[in-house]
Order: C-alpha cells, then structure tokens, then sequence
C-alpha cells in the first residue's frame, strides 16, 4: 500500500464530503446527473430544432416534390421524426399496393424513399449523440467514485494501523515500566520503606494514565459507531459554557493559570446534545490548562452573530507551531510542547472534532486570535 501524508489524508477526507458516504455527498451525486441530464436534454432540443428547420429549408422540398405523385404530402409541412415515419409508411403502402405501371414509376425515382430516410437518420442523430454522452458522463462520475472510495478505504486502513500503533506505544511504557516495578517488589529487591512508597506511588500514577487511555480510546471509538445516536435538545449555550468554566476554575486555579470568561447572560439557544457538548467544552479547558505554562489566561468566549454561536476557549499560552489541522489527528500532540509526558492522551481534540462533526458544526483553530496566542472555535446555529 503507497504510504500517504497528512496532507494527502486531509485533501481526500475533504474530497469525501463529496463521495457517496455523506447526505451531501448523495445530494450533490443526485444533482450531477439531474442536470446533467438536463444539459444533455437541452442540446438535443436545440440541435433537433435546427436540423428541423434546416430540413424544412432545403431537403423538404425536394422530398415533396420526389414523392408528391404517391402520396398526400399536405400534412408534411414541417419535417419531425413522427411525420417522417408516417411518410415511409405511406410510401411502403405506396410501393407494395401499388400497380405494376406505378411500380414501376416508383422504382425509377428511389430519391424519396432515401431521402426520407437520409432525413429521418438526421432526426434520430441528436438523440443517439445524447444518449451516448449522457452515458459517457454517468460511466466517468461512477469510476471517479469508485476510485474515490478505493483511496478512502486506503486511507481508512491506514489510519486503523497508526491508530493501533499509537495506542500500542502509549500503553506499553507505562505497561511495562509497572511490570518492572511490581516485580521488584514482589522479589523484595526493594528493601527501602521510601523506595517501596514511591514504587506503589508511580504505579498507581501510571495505572490511572492506563485508564484514562483506555477510556478516551473507547469514548473514541463508540463515538464513531454506527449504533452510537446524538440526543438532542434546545439547550442554553451560555448556561453551559457558564457551568464547564466554573467546574474547571478549581484546576487552573491550582495550575497557577487564570480562567475568564465573557459570555453574554441572554439565552443562547442551540440544538444539541448536551452531554457531548460539554464533553467538548471540558476537554478544550482541560487541555489548556494540561499544556499551557503557568501564569496562562485561560478564557472562555461566546459570540453570536448572523444567526450563528461561537464558542470559544482562548489562551495566552505557547502558540502551535506544527500544522494546526494535525492536532484533530487521534493521538496528535501537535508539539513538543504538547507532549504525552505532560498528560493526555492525544485522543482529546479528535473527539471535539468527532462529536462536532456529528452535530454539522464547525470546529477549527485559529491562532493568534485578538489578544490571544490561539482559540479552538465551535460554530453552532442558533436556534429560531
């Protein structure tokens, strides 16, 4: 399998929205061959319309005057396909009924039976050149799904192998730095009553991280399965912003870090699930007060405008200086700075992004942002 990049991975997800996995993917597929089609229809109308009137202009005469002495050409004053194939029938008639003398007569003028045809052949022309073009788009949109999806199952695969690589990674240190320890203590290498404390200390720690993984990692995972169904409400956005920030207050107190906020007190009513939308608010605090350096101001923001919420969590802290859109990655630290030995598990903002995507909003960072290194941004729609 050809290794791709971030960069690869993030372009194709963006093509995805496109494909047939999404709502809008069917919509816009629905959309490309109804007009399409409709196209299609136009030129064939259009090109009938002036093969007819270039007929009527210059071969109609001619057939009326080839066939005249056979059948009644009154009704053909403008050429179609209908009125052709009454033509050729009444000529048939005309040549099987008819005596030999007028068989005769007939044979000796073959023109209007082919020129008949010839004009007919020009009608039915349009139509078969559409039919075949039609067909040659809805052939090339299919192939280009069809390879779309084979790239999005590609870069599925790969994801599920890095993804298990990086949970692998992160649990085997710790797995084993507590299987050495707990060894040592059950062969009574460790004699030291201070050693044997610090021992159990940093196993319990490193256990709880464990834990703490392997909960992101399901939280992730059930998040994207199918059986997993959003329950949504109209709730107050400021209310809930108001609550995540006052839970939160105590940790960045005791990181040495500032926690503000400026949220208007009018109802800002949005249609979402509550319990993952502050499961989104609360993982963004967290990670801000998790990887910012002390003496960091921590804000919490809500604006509205045109109909539409921002929901904001701002720092003064480090900017991120690797590509920002990586960070949504699962197990992405973005930075050194941001590194699993200052805690986290790398799974926090793919779940924002993951429970964000879910509800059809908006999820990005922007960097600086006002007086602010950087700010993670919710964009939700108001409702009515």
């Amino acid at each position: 399998m050809t290794q791709m990049s971030l960069e690869d991975i993030r372009q194709t997800a963006a093509e995805g929205m496109e494909g047939l996995s999404t709502s809008r993917g069917k919509d816009n597929l629905v959309f490309y061959l109804v007009s399409r089609f409709i196209l299609v229809l136009v030129a064939v109308m259009l090109a009938e319309s002036v093969i007819a009137w270039l007929e009527s202009v210059t071969l109609l005469p001619l057939l009326q005057r080839f066939a005249s002495d056979y059948v009644d050409m009154q009704s053909l004053e403008t050429t179609s396909a209908i009125s052709l194939l009454q033509l050729m029938w009444s000529l048939l008639q005309a040549i099987f009924g008819a005596s030999p003398f007028h068989l005769t007569s007939l044979v000796s003028k073959p023109a209007a039976v082919g020129l008949a045809i010839a004009m007919l052949l020009l009608l039915v022309a349009p139509l078969l050149v559409g039919a075949l073009a039609y067909a040659s788009l809805v052939v090339k949109k299919v192939r280009a799904l069809q390879e779309q999806r084979e790239r999005e199952l590609a870069i599925i695969e790969q994801q599920r192998s890095q993804f298990i690589t990086d949970i692998a990674h992160d649990l085997r240190t710790p797995l084993m730095a507590i299987s050495g320890m707990s060894h040592a203590l059950a062969d009574g290498l460790v004699r030291d009553e201070a050693q044997r404390d610090e021992y159990l200390h940093s196993i319990c720690d490193k256990s709880d991280k464990m834990g703490t993984l392997v909960n992101a990692v399901f939280d992730y995972t059930k998040l994207g399965s199918a059986s997993f169904e959003l329950k949504r409400e109209t709730l107050d956005l400021s209310q809930l912003l108001l609550r995540e920030a006052a839970t939160a207050y105590t940790d960045a107190e005791e990181a040495g870090m500032r926690l503000t906020t400026c949220i208007p007190e009018e109802r800002c009513a949005v249609f979402a699930d509550p319990v993952q939308l502050s499961r989104v608010i609360a993982n963004l605090i967290s990670n801000a007060i998790k990887h910012c350096p002390p003496d960091t101001e921590i804000a919490v923001l809500l604006v509205r405008q045109a109909g539409t919420a921002f929901a904001l969590v701002a720092d003064t802290g480090d900017p991120i200086t690797a590509n920002p859109d990586d960070l949504f990655q699962p197990f992405a630290q973005g930075d050194a700075a941001r590194s699993s030995s200052r805690g986290g598990s790398g799974l926090g903002l793919s779940i924002c992004k993951r429970i964000a995507d879910m509800h059809g909003f908006s999820f990005s960072v922007a960097q600086p942002y006002g007086r602010f290194t950087k700010a993670f941004v919710l964009q939700c729609p108001l409702c009515e």
